[in-house]
């Protein structure tokens, strides 16, 4: 997922970038399309821009959790836990696994 690349060129030009990494059956959520979902959140005009990206992430980590095959569904909540905790404060957790 490179929404991070929206901080720079705006979240439209990522889009395309988007749509190509983010691809896997993990991702797609009761019919719903995760990038969907990153989509209507990066819009968003009441999100500082520099904390969409770890928003976005943490929610992909959570729409995934215990459906993509070979990752645990422990480490995708603590991946989203840390990407949320980044986009609270700035900083990653000291505890980070």
């Amino acid at each position: 997922f490179i929404l991070d690349q929206s901080i720079e060129y705006g979240v439209n030009m990522s889009k395309k970038i988007e749509r190509e990494k983010v691809k896997g059956t993990h991702y797609d959520i009761a019919g719903i399309s995760t990038i969907a979902i990153l989509d209507s959140i990066a819009e968003r005009k009441g999100i500082p821009r520099k904390a969409i990206f770890p928003i976005c992430n943490a929610i992909k980590y959570l729409l995934r959790c215990g459906a993509k095959q070979g990752e645990s569904w422990q480490d995708d909540v603590a991946k989203a836990e840390n990407y949320l905790h980044r986009a609270r404060t700035g900083e990653w957790m000291k505890e980070a696994r």
